[in-house]
């Protein structure tokens, strides 16, 4: 009865954090370049169990999240100057809020007032030097497949390269997502020179609108058998109980 209690709880606690996984995915289904979250659940005990032990108990299930990274968003044509889509496995690297450098799929690109060149949620675009800064009273900026940010002054005048867009391509499996959405590899990386973009074109999001709804079906029933569980393993000890007091 103990092993059930616990399990059962520690399994609708999972299942909670699974359900909220699942929102955010679906909070994010129009984020350009979101990565979907997974989690994956493993048994784990309260209390160290020996390796003789017959019968171990107060079995919890834990849990961590995962992130697919591999499976790439639709391409979407926007033809929008401004708007890049890394190619196969190249990452924009942008300023984190820290100062720090972080990664991101986002290429909803656009200019601040300051003229900062920063993503759709603001982050600042790093260039070959820092941040990427463009002079005001511009009248064209296109940026490269290869990441070159180019201006001109005046329609009848060429466009001039200002910058290049740090390009990178990491290992998938060494990113760690950070809460501010961004992803950060273990050590700085270099430019990578064969990394590309597509530009007037964004990523989509890679989570499938109708695999979170039945994800989120799912979770619920798992839910509800969990909780009914639950009410089962009380029932039952109620009725050890009186069983005791008629016995006695």
């Amino acid at each position: 009865m103990d092993r059930l209690v616990y399990t059962s709880l520690s399994a609708m606690q999972r299942l909670r954090e699974a359900q909220a996984v699942t929102a955010h995915n679906l909070a994010n289904l129009a984020t350009p370049g979101f990565r979907r979250e997974m989690v994956a659940f493993q048994p784990g005990h309260l209390v160290p169990v020996p390796a003789d032990a017959a019968l171990p108990t107060r079995v919890q299930a834990g849990g961590e999240t995962r992130h697919d990274l591999l499976r790439a968003g639709r391409l979407e044509t926007t033809g929008r100057a401004l708007d890049v889509a890394p190619e196969g496995g190249t990452w924009l690297v942008v300023e984190a809020k820290d100062g720090g450098e972080a990664l991101t799929r986002r290429g909803d690109l656009r200019i601040a007032p300051d003229g900062t060149l920063v993503t759709g949620d603001g982050h600042p675009v790093v260039g070959t030097g820092g941040s990427v800064r463009l002079a005001a009273g511009l009248a064209d900026v296109r940026i490269g497949a290869d990441g070159r940010v180019e201006t001109r002054a005046a329609p009848d005048q060429p466009f001039v390269e200002v910058d290049r867009l740090k390009l990178v391509s990491p290992d998938p499996a060494t990113l760690v997502r950070g809460t501010d959405g961004l992803f950060r590899p273990p050590a700085p990386l270099s430019p990578d020179p064969l990394a590309s973009v597509v530009p007037g074109a964004l990523e989509r999001s890679n989570v499938e609108l109708a695999q979170a709804l039945v994800e989120l079906v799912e979770q619920a029933r798992a839910f509800e058998v969990q909780a009914k569980l639950l009410e089962t393993a009380r029932e039952a000890d109620e009725q050890a109980a009186q069983l005791m007091r008629v016995s006695g």
